[in-house]
Formats: structure tokens, C-alpha cells, sequence
């Protein structure tokens, strides 16, 4: 791609040098949903520095230093956001320095001070208050046109469900059950998380069903529940990222990784606070570790400490 894009076009040229010459620290080539939340993160960068009138080639340590203080509203204490920003911004101006659009890479510096917690980080997700306000625009507006039903299905699906960009992408029209009370996806098994049918969480099972039925009478050369185009291409990750992004806005909702991988764990972390075991949201989420739903339950365990220590001393 030419050079230029960054300064005309920032966030599509961060995709695109994410998808064809990005690696991580081992060499090797990010994953899909690596690539969604990267994308995530750098959008929201940019649109601070759209904000205050700077670039990707002339932002400063005081842009970095500015952003992260208002990252800081978004961030629950024992998070590595802080951390995985500071090494993303590090990573694209190291390449801005490489193809000469920038001279310095103010960030590197930093990463000098800056160390990984020697816990597990603590996940991203949105409080109990946001999940229900997110959940209350996931809704068939009468009379939407297709593109946003199916915008709005992507969203309640993520939220619903558990699945991720890369699982959502592979879906199939008869993947979906809106049969019955309670509609199910089938998630078949992607790279290491196992195959699963997962019921879908009441609030979303309208939306669902109307883009279904939508979708059906659709007659596309492919099968695929969410396309791109009348051609039936499936959809890409940073047009699925768009989607969570919008759905936030209007719920008047934001947080430091806008990506699928929020509603992702605010479904796991919303089945355990319903009373479920780590093994049964494991399974929900196709996980053949526990390692995520207990990081989940550490978060509703310190709310419950933090809710009890306000009441003692009330």
C-alpha cells in the first residue's frame, strides 16, 4: 500500500498494515481477533488525536501522556490497558519511523518504565448498569433498513452469545435456531476453542429472530448468517468493530477496548454473577480452560468485597 494512506486515512491504514505486515514479538502473524482489538484500540488513539489537532506522524509524549489520563476514566484498577496501548502505539510509529513519516517514536521511551503485573491482568468488560444499557438498544427498529438490522443483530449476538469476530464471521444461516422459546447458535470448533450450541440470552432473541428471518429470504450464492454484500461475502473484522463502536455511542457508553472481546467477557462475566460455575461459562464461551472465567469471577468477588466494605461503613 503507499505511505501516503497514513496520513490520509489512518485507521484503514492500520488495517491493512495489520492484515499484511504486522507481526507480533514472535514473528508471527496476529490473529483475527488480536487484529479486531488492535484496531479497536488504534481507532480510539487516533480520535484523541483528531481531537486535539494532531497526526499519527506528529503526535508527541504529551498527546500519549493526555490520552492515557483520559483512558484513565475508562479503566478499572489491575488492567494492563495502560500497557498494551503504550506497546500498539509503540509498535505502528516504530514502522512510521521505518517508511520515514515520522523522525522520532516517542513512545519507546516510555515502554523503558513500564513493566507487565506479575498477576493476571484483570479483563475488560462492562459493569452490570452498562450491559443493560447496551442491551437496550440491541432492537429491531420498525422499518430498518437491512444493513442496520444486521448491525444491530452482530451486536446482540456478541452480547448474547459469547462468540467472537472470528466465530460470527464463520456462521451459517442454519447455525442459527430462532425455533422454540429459547433460540441457540451453533458455534463450530475454530483453532482451540471447542465446538458448542449456545443459548441465546433473552434481550437479544428478537432482533435475532428478525434478522433471520430477514437474512433467509435473502437469496445470496453463499450461506454465511452475516454478509457483507448482496454477494454474500462474509464480513470483515473492522466492519463487525464498527458495529460494537456505533452500538456503544448510542447506548452513550465507552470503554478503553470498544472490540468484540467487551462483550464477549461482559456475557462470561454476566453468567457468573446468574450463579453459574467457571466449567459452565467455559463451556458457553468454548474454552477448555477455566483461566478466563476465573479472572471473570475475581472481578464480581471484588465487587462484592468493595459493596460490603461501603455497607460496614454506612
Amino acid at each position: 500500500m503507499s505511505d501516503d494512506i497514513w496520513l490520509v486515512a489512518p485507521n484503514d491504514a492500520y488495517v491493512q498494515w495489520q492484515r499484511e505486515e504486522a507481526t507480533g514479538s514472535d514473528r508471527r502473524a496476529f490473529a483475527d481477533q488480536s487484529i479486531v482489538q488492535h484496531c479497536s484500540m488504534f481507532s480510539r488513539f487516533n480520535d484523541y488525536l483528531i481531537a486535539h489537532r494532531a497526526t499519527v506522524a506528529s503526535f508527541g509524549a504529551d498527546h500519549i501522556d493526555g490520552f492515557f489520563a483520559e483512558l484513565a476514566q475508562d479503566c478499572a484498577p489491575g488492567t494492563t490497558t495502560r500497557l498494551r496501548y503504550l506497546k500498539l502505539i509503540d509498535r505502528f510509529t516504530r514502522h512510521l519511523v521505518n517508511i520515514q513519516l515520522r523522525g522520532d517514536n516517542p513512545a519507546a521511551q516510555m515502554l523503558v518504565n513500564e513493566s507487565w503485573p506479575q498477576d493476571e491482568p484483570t479483563p475488560i468488560y462492562l459493569s452490570s448498569e452498562d450491559d443493560a444499557r447496551l442491551q437496550a438498544v440491541c432492537v429491531a427498529t420498525e422499518g430498518a433498513a437491512f444493513k442496520e438490522l444486521r448491525n444491530s443483530a452482530i451486536v446482540a449476538l456478541f452480547l448474547a452469545s459469547g462468540v467472537t469476530a472470528a466465530e460470527l464471521k464463520l456462521l451459517r444461516v442454519d447455525d442459527l435456531d430462532t425455533h422454540g422459546e429459547r433460540p441457540t447458535v451453533f458455534v463450530d470448533k475454530h483453532g482451540p476453542r471447542i465446538a458448542r450450541r449456545v443459548p441465546i440470552d433473552a434481550f437479544a432473541i428478537d432482533v435475532l429472530r428478525s434478522y433471520h428471518e430477514a437474512r433467509s429470504s435473502i437469496q445470496s450464492p453463499t450461506q454465511w448468517l452475516f454478509i457483507a454484500t448482496a454477494g454474500g461475502k462474509p464480513m470483515l473484522p473492522d466492519t463487525m468493530l464498527k458495529c460494537v463502536r456505533i452500538a456503544l455511542r448510542r447506548a452513550d457508553l465507552s470503554a478503553a477496548d470498544e472490540s468484540p472481546r467487551l462483550l464477549r467477557n461482559t456475557f462470561g462475566r454476566r453468567h457468573i454473577l446468574a450463579g453459574k460455575t467457571n466449567e459452565q461459562v467455559s463451556n458457553l464461551m468454548g474454552l477448555s480452560s477455566h483461566r478466563t472465567a476465573t479472572r471473570l469471577r475475581q472481578t464480581v468477588d471484588v465487587g462484592v468485597m468493595l459493596h460490603g466494605n461501603r455497607s460496614n461503613g454506612a
